[in-house]
């Protein structure tokens, strides 16, 4: 609420003769535990148009958040003798862990390039070995296949309807965005664009954690930083169930 009214305030007072964005979020952290099923980021906000430009001018809102970067490999299968092996492969860096992207207008390569914003969409090909895949076509799959594997997971969306965001009074907007439980934990960015006639007036990014706690944190953490330590304590816990759960059937056998 506190964060609102700051919005509310800045947006009074402003008295500038250039245009101005104010955003804010309802959280700076979103903890993982063992219950974490999802839970919902809200972005919202407020523009001030210049007062020089028509009274007409269209304001328009694109909200991208990108999670922590990971390299994702893409295998393309071929039948060999009735046998599936891997034929192609591709290998995408720097992708973020999660992607959401949407607007109040819809997003175009025309505005992305004039207004120079550079979106998950339009990836940099230097980020990306191809390998031996030269046809534009094949590139094209690959990059489709890599982002239809995120989407599956509720990792990669994209969304181009302006029922996404909701528009209060003219300037005033706001949405909430859907973190799922398959989010990887790290550092997030939330970067906020806003458009006046298609073109970047103002643009305002910040930073939000997404990290495990609990018992979810400790597993992590071993897994991750002591493998051997947690592949014997994994095969020792496998074990001492399969020994209980015998024991109890040798004994409901006898009763």
């Amino acid at each position: 609420m506190k964060k609102i009214l700051t919005i509310f305030i800045s947006l009074f007072l402003y008295q500038g003769n250039a245009s101005a964005l104010v955003i804010g979020s309802d959280l700076n952290e979103i903890t993982i535990g063992a219950n974490f099923s999802g839970q919902d980021l809200l972005v919202f906000g407020a523009f001030y148009s210049d007062p020089s430009l028509p009274r007409d001018a269209k304001g328009d809102v694109i909200i991208e958040v990108k999670g922590p970067p990971q390299t994702v490999q893409v295998r393309k299968k071929k039948s060999f003798f009735g046998f599936w092996l891997n034929n192609m492969e591709v290998t995408f860096k720097e992708v973020p862990g999660f992607y959401y992207l949407t607007s109040t207008t819809e997003i175009n390569d025309d505005i992305l390039n004039k207004n120079n914003i550079t979106l998950l969409t339009q990836q940099d090909t230097n980020d990306i070995e191809w390998g031996n895949i030269r046809l534009t076509k094949d590139r094209r799959d690959f990059l489709n296949a890599m982002k239809r594997n995120k989407n599956n997971l509720d990792l990669f969306s994209v969304n181009n309807e302006s029922s996404q965001i909701d528009i209060l009074d003219g300037n005033l907007f706001k949405t909430n965005i859907p973190i799922p439980n398959t989010v990887p934990i790290g550092d997030y960015t939330v970067s906020v664009y806003l458009l006046i006639n298609s073109e970047l007036k103002k643009d305002y990014s910040y930073g939000f954690k997404v990290k495990r706690i609990g018992i979810e944190s400790m597993i992590h953490n071993l897994a991750i930083n002591y493998p051997l330590i947690y592949g014997l304590l994994a095969v020792l816990v496998a074990g001492l169930m399969g020994w209980i759960s015998a024991e109890m059937f040798r004994r409901l056998r006898k009763a």
